[in-house]
């Protein structure tokens, strides 16, 4: 069996910790370490961690999410690396139907928990993104192509990431067999709102910008770019979700280096979109505007 760290990241977030590390140290898997990559925190989690004799990578300031991944999947030299969000809780038996996945296919880059509503069965199945709320990843696949995109900082980094893999040729399962439960933004609750606002939109269009192929950059983006920023206006932070869009104008160098890169590690098209249609995962939008105004807007008993 494969010795397995359990990654968990926080960023002052010890009654979550109180609440749910218990449950991640009760994992049944043999041949495991579990492991905190602490952003910075000052509200006492860091010694909490230490009086459960819990390994702790402690970093100076919170450079987010993307950057303390990087930095697991780089101190450690083993084959697969778990990640978790310090607001899951997991049975004991969570990390097992993982392995027993990942294992089937060396093309198999990530396997994801279930911890949302689910009407696809028991077996695993391919899913355009995973995410590291609860994950299981080849360490070494993952920083051949460069890891977790820092420039992300938080939020949307880890599809950014599946999309990059689909490119290289890997594929993404999401194996209902392990169950977890997720408090949803359990850590979200912990940063500013109009901070998070502005990373979600402007991380979620940078997505966009990467990977659509050029027709659709021409076509659907503008037209989706135009509804997000009427959208921005309803929604709360209106401020900051203006200035997120805003902002794209200023990241022309990123995208098209970007762009580049993921070219010239592409063994295949991008698959991913043709899934975003299922409703576990939404953004219709992102592959038929049209499709999805008449799915949201006009769909009625016709018939």
């Amino acid at each position: 069996m494969e010795e397995i760290p359990i990654v968990v990241l926080n960023y002052n977030g010890l009654e979550l910790l109180k609440k749910y590390l218990p449950s991640i140290l009760e994992t049944r898997y043999p041949y495991k370490e579990v492991v905190i990559v602490d952003n910075g925190s000052n509200d006492g989690s860091k010694e909490y961690v230490k009086s459960l004799g819990v390994r702790l990578i402690s970093l100076d300031k919170n450079y987010g999410p993307a950057y303390a991944r990087n930095i697991a999947l780089k101190t450690f030299k083993s084959k697969f690396i778990a990640f978790l969000d310090n607001d899951v809780r997991t049975p004991p038996d969570w990390l097992d139907p993982l392995v027993e996945t990942i294992i089937l296919d060396d093309k198999i880059a990530a396997v994801q928990s279930l911890y949302t509503d689910w009407p696809y069965g028991e077996q695993p199945r391919l899913i355009p993104w995973f995410s590291t709320a609860s994950a299981l990843v080849r360490r070494e696949e993952i920083l051949k192509i460069g890891g977790f995109d820092e420039h992300y900082f938080f939020y949307w980094e880890d599809a950014e990431l599946s999309w990059r893999l689909y490119r290289a040729g890997y594929k993404i399962l999401m194996v209902p067999k392990s169950k977890v439960y997720h408090e949803a933004h359990g850590t979200f609750k912990k940063l500013p709102s109009p901070f998070t606002s502005y990373l979600t939109l402007r991380n979620q269009m940078l997505l966009l910008l990467t990977y659509y192929h050029l027709s659709q950059l021409l076509t659907m983006f503008p037209i989706l770019y135009i509804i997000r920023f009427v959208q921005s206006f309803k929604g709360p932070n209106r401020l900051a979700q203006i200035k997120a869009l805003l902002s794209l104008f200023k990241e022309v160098k990123y995208v098209a280096t970007k762009r580049r890169y993921v070219k010239e590690i592409s063994k295949q098209g991008n698959v991913f979109l043709q899934m975003l249609g299922d409703q576990v995962f939404g953004y219709e939008e992102f592959t038929s505007i049209r499709r999805a105004i008449i799915k949201r807007y006009l769909k009625t008993n016709i018939f």
